[in-house]
């Protein structure tokens, strides 16, 4: 079952730099101000996504939790399927999923920067949506490779999440378009650049799309 879409709503982004004591008060604190959402960021050298957005799932009730974003060639996408499946068992129709090439410099430095970075993206959405709907896929793809893999009928979520591309350059976003189920946009966000985006995005299925955008918070 595929994941609800949810209203159009404002989020916002919890900072990979957020002292730890302060992180699940922001969450609580932006779900009874009433935001749609929370987003949790995977940066190298800060924090994981999965464990911040299993922690603020938990401490929260109602507000749904993004993760932003899971570089696909950090994490194998059979054992990313396992995490995500269990955030959307335990908390279902709450989270949704980015994911995005990482940041080069950083991949590099970690040796998982592949030579066609849009290939790998595509081959890796597609076979990642494919397992947490249930499918067993083989694929023999230049950079992914699945035989005989799929998850458990006991490990399958009711609602599947929504797998998002967090992308930036038109080719990147051809392939959300084509493969993701929505794009995460990166700041800053204008009009023009949504607008030219959704031309490159050029699905004619349902795509949901996430706009990044910076602001400032009073201490209240």
């Amino acid at each position: 079952m595929p994941s609800p879409t949810p209203s159009p709503a404002v989020g916002v982004l919890l900072p990979r730099d957020l002292p730890t004591h302060l992180i699940l008060p922001f969450a609580r604190r932006a779900e009874e101000l009433g935001f749609g959402s929370v987003w949790v960021v995977e940066d190298l050298g800060f924090r994981g996504g999965v464990a911040q957005a299993a922690t603020v799932l938990a401490s929260t009730s109602r507000i749904r939790v993004g993760i932003g974003l899971l570089p696909a060639g950090a994490r194998n996408v059979a054992f990313a399927a396992l995490e995500i499946a269990t955030l959307a068992q335990l908390f279902p129709c709450r989270t949704d999923v980015g994911v995005g090439h990482g940041m080069p410099g950083w991949m590099r430095s970690v040796g998982q920067w592949p030579r066609s970075p849009l290939t790998f993206l595509e081959e890796y959405i597609d076979a990642l949506r494919a397992l947490l709907r249930g499918e067993g896929p083989e694929v023999r793809g230049r950079y992914v490779h699945l035989d005989g893999v799929r998850l458990e009928k006991s490990a399958l979520p009711d609602v599947v999440p929504d797998i998002l591309a967090g992308v930036r350059g038109p080719k990147s976003l051809a392939v959300s378009g084509r493969v993701a189920d929505g794009t995460i946009l990166a700041e800053p966000v204008t009009p023009e650049y949504a607008r030219a985006a959704l031309g490159h995005i050029g699905t004619t299925r349902p795509h949901r799309l996430v706009a990044y955008n910076i602001g400032s918070v009073g201490a209240d």
